[in-house]
């Protein structure tokens, strides 16, 4: 035990609660070996548990142990119990230092879930209908955004705050901002894609389409085998057929031939001679089917011979 650890059996305060130690029964297999800073702390919160006391020196327990621990989710649930209580029984509490906790936390261990669940409770109850609330939390997320661009729980976050309380002004902006600084942030591409299905309706209209494929093909011209601006321009076509943008098509047989080993266009049109799904187009994805598993895509080549097969068949069926 460190010098300056002071054990909850001699702080004055805890006097009248007696801990309640772990039971490993009599012969554990493989016990842990918690610190005996740790196992007094969590002996008290079992006590805790069992009266169900909830006040703020239990708020004081809990900080220090998810100092140790930031990932006990039975932690984090009692703590919202205890808010929950405070709020119930008028019992003043600052909110706003529940939140400047959070955000030190979330710093220190940005990806952590529990951290960002209970600071979606913390949002919801309190501050998502104060003036700007919203707006205030997507200025942190842009900040932690900044820091990690990919960061799951951060996004998931974002994605819940502009879903629920409609705050989806500004949001293409700031992906481009984000795909500015790196055109492969795939990451801002997926969000892209969840602002237009959440703000528009499917099927996208031609003036969007349109839009969106010039958009994607930017960045794809800066690196063609970057998967992302690929499949988010597949996935503009939901409902709808790719092959009913002729010149589409057009334009990536220019770039099939200036980027050769790009498997990406090849693939994609091989999805327009399916759809277009006549003798001569599908005769012309079998010949790409036969590159991509030869030569551009040999890592996939048991994929593009189960392609090829596919579409021997529907080209037989037609004939």
């Amino acid at each position: 035990m460190t010098d300056y650890y002071t054990p909850f059996g001699e702080r004055e305060e805890w006097n009248d609660v007696k801990p309640i130690e772990q039971n490993d029964g009599e012969h554990p297999i493989c016990p842990i070996a918690y610190s005996e800073e740790f196992k007094d702390k969590m002996n008290y919160f079992r006590a805790i548990l069992k009266s169900q006391e909830k006040s703020l020196r239990v708020i004081d327990l809990l900080n220090e142990i998810v100092e140790d621990n930031a990932s006990n989710y039975t932690v984090w649930f009692y703590r919202r119990e205890v808010l929950k209580a405070f709020e119930e029984n008028k019992i003043d509490f600052d909110i706003e230092g529940e939140m400047e906790f959070l955000t030190d936390m979330s710093e220190s261990d940005p990806k952590n879930y529990q951290v960002w669940n209970h600071r979606r409770f913390i949002f919801e109850h309190y501050f998502a209908h104060k003036d700007n609330g919203s707006e205030k939390e997507k200025e942190y997320l842009n900040n932690m955004l900044l820091s990690d661009s990919k960061n799951y729980h951060a996004w998931s976050h974002r994605q819940w705050l502009l879903k629920t309380f409609k705050q989806w002004s500004g949001e293409l902006e700031y992906v481009d901002k984000l795909l500015s600084l790196d055109h492969r942030n795939n990451s801002a591409w997926n969000h892209r894609y969840f602002v237009l299905s959440n703000t528009l309706s499917f099927p996208f209209g031609k003036d969007i389409i349109d839009r969106e494929i010039e958009y994607s093909l930017r960045s794809i011209k800066l690196s063609p085998n970057n998967e992302s601006p690929w499949s988010y321009l597949r996935g503009l076509f939901k409902n709808q057929k790719i092959s009913d943008y002729p010149e589409l098509l057009v334009t990536l047989k220019e770039l099939k031939a200036k980027y050769i080993g790009c498997s990406h266009v090849n693939s994609l049109i091989i999805d327009i001679y399916e759809e277009q799904s006549t003798k001569d187009s599908l005769e012309q994805a079998l010949v790409l089917c036969k590159l991509l598993s030869s030569t551009v895509d040999q890592i996939h080549q048991k994929y593009w011979n189960y392609k090829h097969s596919s579409i021997e068949k529907q080209l037989l069926a037609i004939k």
